[in-house]
């Protein structure tokens, strides 16, 4: 981020409009209001914020204190004045690392969706779900339903269990507890040593599937996708009928997502 001109800092702050949002929560907004302001302003002190903002003295100072605790502001030893903080830049940059991945992977999947005429997908790990980046739509009269910035469960998916399986174990244990092994079909692992169990053999083979588990009568195949550190930072997957991705038909198609996967990979640094 630039510094401000000294031209800049002699005018009055910028006053934001925001707009009304139902079922907002106020302190939620508030600090929301306070990062907007300090966006637009550059650097701006204790009295500015609360005066322009119209955030009561008191709460100001708890939001800004907790905000600072957090990396989220910072202050300035000459004046005091607050300004956005270094981890805003660190989240910015993660989110760029994925728009990246997804711009890389692109290509990929489109090539992925050509050979084997099934959905492809990219996705992340995004605290407790996976979550599609990108998506490229099978050439199928009957195709599966989903969309880029879908949310999508960790047991029951071939790529949930890919984006699972490469984890620490401390890591690990932290999402056991916090996931909820839903039943989605018959076929569903909703328990955890299953799950335990069946993530080693993920991790053994370097692929995953997903036979009706997530939803009856699909199939999905997916396996990881690493970075230059040689770390699983994604994972890609196809989606199609259990009728077609079978038998010999379904090893043809596991070996295209491995390759695949294998030269984005390579894309991104991974030797």
């Amino acid at each position: 981020m630039g510094k401000l001109s000294s031209a800049h800092r002699t005018k009055s702050p910028k006053r934001l409009t925001m707009r009304t949002i139902p079922q907002d929560v106020p302190a939620l907004v508030k600090a929301f209001r306070i990062l907007e302001f300090l966006r637009v302003n550059g650097k701006a002190s204790f009295t500015e914020i609360y005066s322009q903002l119209l955030i009561p003295k008191s709460t100001a100072h708890q939001l800004l204190a907790s905000l600072k605790s957090y990396g989220y502001v910072r202050q300035t030893a000459e004046n005091s004045k607050y300004s956005l903080g270094f981890r805003l830049f660190e989240l910015g940059m993660q989110t760029v690392s994925h728009l990246d991945i997804r711009a890389e992977a692109l290509p990929f999947l489109q090539e992925l969706m050509r050979k084997t005429k099934q959905t492809s997908h990219l996705g992340v790990l995004d605290d407790i779900d996976g979550v599609y980046l990108a998506k490229v739509e099978s050439t199928q009269p009957i195709r599966v339903y989903s969309w880029e910035g879908k949310r999508l469960p960790l047991h029951s998916t071939a790529m949930g269990k890919v984006l699972l399986a490469w984890q620490d174990e401390e890591k690990l244990e932290d999402l056991f507890e916090r996931i909820k092994l839903a039943r989605f079909t018959e076929k569903t692992i909703t328990n955890v040593q299953d799950l335990r169990k069946h993530l080693r053999l993920v991790k053994n083979q370097g692929w995953a599937l997903d036979d009706q588990e997530n939803e009856p009568n699909i199939r999905c195949i997916g396996a990881p996708v690493r970075s230059v550190k040689g770390e699983v930072v994604a994972a890609v997957s196809i989606s199609g009928l259990a009728s077609v991705i079978d038998g010999e038909q379904m090893v043809e198609l596991r070996d295209e997502v491995i390759e695949i996967t294998q030269q984005l990979s390579v894309q991104l640094g991974f030797k």
